[in-house]
């Protein structure tokens, strides 16, 4: 008796067609819904916290924060507050002035979720970042000594023990001498901006304590980098940029001040 259905090559054919009609509405419907919204579907959020634990405890495996938990160090506040505190907030309560402007928002450090993952979990997502998320990887910027003080200093914030420094914000006038296709001084300007030396330094290196910049002369710290401070190599940032960045830099380190280039 022969079968009415279509035959074995036609069911495969269907099979076929239906995977790529299926692709096609995900890339063309799916994918620009799921950029666009900016709140969270059902269980959304669960599932992301899952996934990053998963690949985080994977990733991390067992290695152990030989600062110390209890350790608040210079170098891991000051890259804190430079590199984290922009987006997770001076406190860690994911606040920053970018903190919750994308989506997903920027953690809570402070949350439950947070304190529970491993000192190994934390140095890892620092390290690599989280991708289809705005958490960048700072293993290209930081060595693992200054992530391992930077997770050091995230606990002493969940333990209510971190101080945050305020860093004064860049006014209109400040911002507004930054000119990529100016002289030397606002090109090195729009790349000190750019780069978010601000955030951390102040505009015109008027941040408090170490960050501070306006008795500081040296520039090599920019390439080779120093305590809590990333290096910028030539990748990030060319020589032709890292001189520009150092005539508008010698122009508050009181440097220059008389016209020298």
């Amino acid at each position: 008796m022969t079968g009415s259905g279509p035959s074995a090559g036609g069911r495969a054919r269907l099979i076929v067609i239906s995977v790529v009609v299926t692709l096609l509405l995900v890339a063309t419907v799916a994918v620009p819904i799921a950029a666009m919204h900016r709140s969270d579907l059902p269980f959304e959020r669960a599932y992301g916290s899952f996934m990053v634990s998963l690949v985080s405890r994977i990733g991390g495996g067992n290695a152990t924060d030989p600062l110390g938990r209890t350790a608040i160090t210079e170098q891991g506040r000051v890259a804190y507050a430079g590199s984290c505190a922009v987006c997770h907030g001076a406190r860690g309560d994911g606040k920053g002035v970018f903190g919750t402007a994308g989506y997903p928002p920027a953690s809570d450090l402070l949350s439950e979720d947070a304190k529970e993952k491993s000192d190994a979990q934390l140095f890892w997502i620092t390290k690599n970042g989280i991708s289809f998320t705005g958490m960048p990887a700072f293993g290209g910027q930081y060595a693992d000594r200054d992530i391992w003080a930077l997770v050091s200093y995230i606990r002493a914030l969940q333990q209510g023990r971190g101080s945050s420094l305020d860093v004064p914000a860049a006014t209109a006038a400040q911002l507004a001498l930054a000119d990529p296709h100016g002289t030397p001084v606002q090109q090195g300007s729009a790349v000190y901006f750019a780069q978010g030396c601000g955030l951390c330094h102040g505009a015109v290196g008027n941040a408090p304590g170490e960050l501070g910049l306006e008795r500081e002369g040296e520039t090599e710290a920019i390439r080779y980098g120093r305590r809590g401070m990333p290096a910028y190599d030539t990748a990030q940032l060319s020589n032709a940029d890292l001189r520009a960045l150092q005539a508008y830099m010698r122009t508050f380190t009181g440097r220059g001040r008389e016209g020298d280039d």
